[in-house]
């Protein structure tokens, strides 16, 4: 009986599999999303603010100024859109800005 050959799997195929089962890719692709703040945000933005966490679907910002996190706040729709365009999957469907 010949044995049949089975072609090798990628390392990064046998994760993803390994995420799926054990149902961490979403929150994987949330902190995905949370690492791409800077380029979310842009380089005036990221430079008052920085990405702290997350608490489910929320990403938390922690911001450096009480007027900063008013004008976030008033980005926020823009900013979500953003997300969602540079992480489809993340999951992510709010933004909370804090005060450091």
């Amino acid at each position: 009986m010949a044995r049949r050959f089975t072609p090798p799997v990628s390392l990064s195929q046998v994760l993803q599999k390994a995420l799926e089962r054990w149902e961490l890719a979403p929150t994987l692709r949330r902190y995905a999303a949370l690492e791409r703040w800077p380029e979310l945000a842009g380089p005036q933005i990221s430079a008052r603010s920085r990405a702290k966490g997350l608490q489910g679907e929320t990403l938390i910002i922690e911001v450096d100024h009480p007027a900063w996190v008013q004008e976030l706040n008033l980005l926020k729709p823009e900013l979500l859109e953003k997300l969602r365009r540079l992480e489809p999957r993340s999951g992510i469907r709010k933004l909370k800005f804090v005060l450091r």
